[in-house]
């Protein structure tokens, strides 16, 4: 695949962002070395985390396990296939010979030291593992177990010199979950104060900022809340159109659900 023009628009700054439809093991090696500034994705779990995002409290359950028989518990499945060792590792060498800096990956703990060969086989370096705390996170419903109240953010960085925005703290960052507010659109969102952070942290002003899972654009909004540059590629259509509506909506300083009420920018945008 030869380079999508709209990503050789953000890389040489003729534009704000983009979201490419596509396989990403398609598009990444089309993306020039070392032109990215950090990458900041989320991808899919492994296999039996799917089931576990998806219990859901309901007073109907008839696809209740046994252990949960009575207690109101349902299972939906998500819509996207689970992660798997060769596409973590094809993921990992793009990701570590595209970026200069800062390589974030959302996963399950049990996944953090994966991502961390996969990245460090490709030439980076795994630093730590920082933590995402949700305070509103789902109890275990079936009360034989404690819950898990946090998701693991696989931290590694490019050969060169580290600095980050964020001095001696801790990475640890606490945030709620994102709701069903008009703007969850997605099986599995991110938060957006959690993103914004997050970029804020470890990015820098008109920074490009690369999501090879962008999913509904979550991480491509606190972009362009942070001024920063954003190249996402989502390989299921859906998302990747609803996640250009809401950039779209949100570069003229709208939500999405603003925007599809109809409501008009306050700052009309372009001539």
């Amino acid at each position: 695949m030869t380079l999508p023009a709209e990503v050789a628009e953000v890389l040489d700054g003729r534009r704000l962002w983009c979201v490419v439809g596509g396989d990403c093991l398609d598009v990444l090696p089309a993306i020039p070395g070392r032109s990215i500034d950090s990458t900041i994705q989320d991808p899919p779990y492994e296999a039996e985390a799917h089931t576990l995002q998806r219990r859901i409290k309901s007073a109907d359950a008839p696809g209740s396990t046994d252990g949960d028989k009575g207690r109101g518990v349902r299972f939906e499945p998500v819509t996207f296939e689970p992660m798997t060792d060769p596409l973590r590792r094809a993921t990992g060498l793009e990701v570590a010979r595209l970026t200069k800096r800062w390589m974030l990956t959302f996963c399950q703990v049990e996944a953090s030291h994966k991502w961390a060969a996969a990245i460090v086989d490709g030439g980076g370096r795994y630093r730590r593992t920082n933590v995402w705390i949700k305070p509103d996170g789902q109890p275990q419903l079936n009360g034989l177990e404690p819950a898990q109240g946090y998701e693991s953010i696989c931290l590694c960085h490019s050969p060169s010199a580290m600095h980050w925005n964020g001095g001696g703290r801790m990475g640890v960052y606490s945030h709620c979950t994102a709701k069903a507010d008009g703007e969850r659109v997605h099986d599995t969102p991110k938060p957006i104060p959690l993103m914004v952070e997050l970029v804020e942290l470890f990015t820098d002003p008109d920074e490009v900022v690369l999501d090879p899972f962008a999913g509904s654009g979550t991480t491509g909004v606190a972009c362009l809340r942070t001024g920063r540059r954003f190249i996402g590629i989502e390989k299921d259509e859906r998302c990747a159109a609803i996640a250009r509506e809401r950039l779209e909506a949100e570069s003229q300083g709208l939500t999405l659900r603003a925007a599809r009420a109809g409501q008009l920018p306050m700052f009309p945008v372009g001539p």
